[in-house]
């Protein structure tokens, strides 16, 4: 066989040699595209978009251990501040003592629960819409400073106020969210 080539080979020009040797490197790299060029071509795309994605997240990584830490800090001092507050009592029957103790509601007041939700296991998120009135601004005022500063503080997160001409009642509308624990947590 070798004869067979070694002989085929010097029956051909100089010419002819030249493009057998150009065809078969042009086989040989056909060949091998598959095998070696391409994945390595895709290693080096995957390593390009690797780095573009790591370049990405260390750009932004600071402004994110950032704000982390002021969320973790914002969470301790709530923490610190809900540490001594009882949350075993039911939020409503604490609403409604206010309103009549402090807020002194004239006439009857109306508290409406609505749907709330749990929270990490341990608390109910309870929400109410409150309508009331008051003869008395100064009576609101401590009804308010008590309802989100006093011995189970309450989120506000809506108020209205109404005070029509010729009356000397002011119309109170709120939506309230208290926290209860859920019964075996503090």
């Amino acid at each position: 066989m070798q004869e067979q080539l070694k002989t085929f080979w010097n029956a051909r020009s100089s010419r002819e040699r030249g493009l057998l040797v150009f065809a078969g490197a042009a086989l040989f790299i056909l060949a091998m595209w598959p095998m070696v060029v391409a994945p390595v071509q895709k290693a080096f795309e995957k390593q390009s978009r690797d780095l573009k994605e790591a370049s990405l997240t260390y750009s932004v990584a600071p402004d994110i251990l950032n704000r982390y830490a002021k969320l973790l800090a914002r969470r301790k001092e709530l923490e610190q501040f809900y540490s001594g507050v009882d949350l075993s009592a039911d939020p409503l029957s604490y609403l409604e003592r206010l309103l009549r103790d402090t807020a002194k509601a004239s006439g009857t007041y109306n508290v409406t629960p609505r749907e709330g939700v749990q929270l990490g296991g341990k608390y109910d998120h309870k929400v109410f819409l409150v309508n009331f009135q008051s003869a008395s601004m100064d009576n609101v005022s401590a009804f308010l400073k008590e309802l989100t500063t006093g011995a189970q503080p309450m989120l506000i997160s809506q108020i209205n106020l109404d005070k029509r001409m010729g009356s000397e009642a002011l119309n109170v509308q709120l939506e309230v969210s208290g926290f209860e624990a859920l019964s075996g947590t503090k």
